[in-house]
């Protein structure tokens, strides 16, 4: 009896395709969530069987289609667990019975607590929000008591430096005297906001703010006040990382405290190689689908038509996927991954390096090698010296001359055919004329 042959059903969800994978003895279900996916094609590239191809990428980023970004066949797909231990959004996952954790190519964030303050920022700022912040802070009002009811007033000067200003939005939760006006971060510097203001009618001077900003943006002088006690600011809560988060390190790079450590999955390098053939005026496609927005359009006076923020860029490839005319050139040469002490890990470490740039496919143990023999050039042998003239050699040359003239001659080949001698050396000498 001939054992069954593992099938694969594909179930369509509203937010997922779910491919099942069935033997005799084993079942594994490998999920797709498509929303999570922004068509990197890092999954593509390290598939062991070529079960994954790109879907319309181009097509999608410029809005024209709705569709997954890759489509899975499951004629083909064996439900090995590889292109999920290299997606860097998750929107590959395989389920199977396993008693040990596989490697997997995937960066790595911590919080320092003992740092943290917390604040606002790495969550205003984080592109995949990823970043969940808690921050409570007290009031103005039940920091600020004055000692005489009726009096609350003070008279002073304020100050915000917005260029130094990190927008951390503590301020504006301490007193309702500042305001923050919010923007979406964008590059290439990814403030999330672009104004903050004071209230002076509200404001008495009291220097709360100042104590609290954590990069001593506000500068509060208090000229006359009414008896006052002013409690110190406090900040309580916390920040939390979701599985959204792809390590790009923006969190990490605008914390005003360094209470973030961020190590990215891959280290590489992004650059234009066709700028001429670019069109940013009516193709958006990198800036739509880069899932940290990372790529804008460069400003004069440079030549490249876009630019990238390559210390956030975490090297996935969509932007190159998705430039209708090949513009962009993403270069991995350096990969984390994580799991070394998995029984598995050579050879998972094998099909991840095909993402990088110094991949050399393996020889296959039998191979044939064309040997190319190359032909001497024919040489021509050098000519023999010519020996030195013997002594007499012009003397016997007109010898033999006289002789071949005599021979040559009627009456010389008639003596000759007589046979007489004598009569031929008398020619010879010149004793005898014709």
């Amino acid at each position: 009896m001939q054992p069954s042959k593992p099938m694969m059903e594909v179930e369509v969800g509203e937010e997922a395709l779910n491919y099942k994978w069935k033997a005799p003895v084993l079942e594994k279900r490998l999920v797709y969530e498509v929303r999570k996916c922004f068509g990197c094609g890092l999954c593509e590239a390290v598939c062991p069987v070529g079960a994954i191809s790109m879907g319309p990428v181009k097509e999608i980023a410029s809005g024209r289609v709705e569709a997954p970004y890759i489509i899975i066949d499951e004629t083909k797909c064996v439900a090995c667990p590889l292109c999920s231990l290299i997606c860097p959004s998750g929107a590959l996952r395989v389920e199977a019975p396993s008693d040990f954790e596989h490697p997997r190519v995937k960066g790595h964030i911590e919080v320092r607590r003992d740092k943290c303050i917390p604040c606002l920022l790495c969550e205003k700022v984080c592109p995949k929000r990823a970043v969940r912040a808690e921050v409570s802070v007290k009031k103005k009002e039940h920091l600020v008591k004055y000692l005489r009811e009726g009096e609350a007033w003070g008279r002073g000067r304020i100050s915000i430096d917005v260029d130094k200003c990190c927008f951390c939005g503590l301020c504006e939760l301490l007193c309702d005297a500042i305001k923050v006006e919010w923007i979406e971060p964008r590059p290439p510097d990814f403030k999330p906001g672009l104004s903050i203001t004071v209230d002076e009618e509200k404001c008495d001077y009291c220097g709360l703010c100042e104590k609290i900003c954590p990069v001593k943006a506000i500068k509060v002088e208090c000229l006359e006040s009414a008896p006052r006690e002013v409690k110190e600011p406090k900040v309580e809560g916390s920040i939390e990382i979701s599985e959204d988060c792809v390590w790009c390190g923006l969190c990490s790079k605008v914390c005003p405290v360094q209470a973030i450590e961020v190590e990215k999955p891959f280290e590489g390098d992004v650059h234009m190689v066709e700028p001429n053939e670019c069109d940013p005026s009516g193709c958006k496609n990198c800036i739509n689908i880069c899932p940290v927005k990372v790529v804008y359009v460069a400003r004069p006076p440079s030549k490249e038509k876009m630019a990238f923020v390559k210390d956030y860029c975490i090297f996935c490839g969509a932007c190159e996927k998705s430039c209708p005319v090949e513009a962009i050139k993403v270069v991995r040469r350096d990969m984390r991954v994580e799991g070394s002490s998995s029984p598995w890990f050579e050879m998972s470490y094998e099909h991840f390096k095909r993402v990088l740039q110094s991949y050399k496919p393996p020889r296959p143990s039998i191979y044939h090698r064309v040997i190319k023999v190359e032909e001497a050039p024919i040489v021509p042998p050098q000519p023999l010296p010519v020996p030195p003239t013997p002594r007499g050699f012009g003397e016997a040359v007109k010898g033999i001359d006289r002789v071949m003239e005599l021979l040559s001659s009627v009456p010389g080949r008639v003596l000759f055919e007589r046979c007489e001698v004598n009569k031929l050396l008398s020619r010879l000498r010149g004793e005898e004329s014709g």
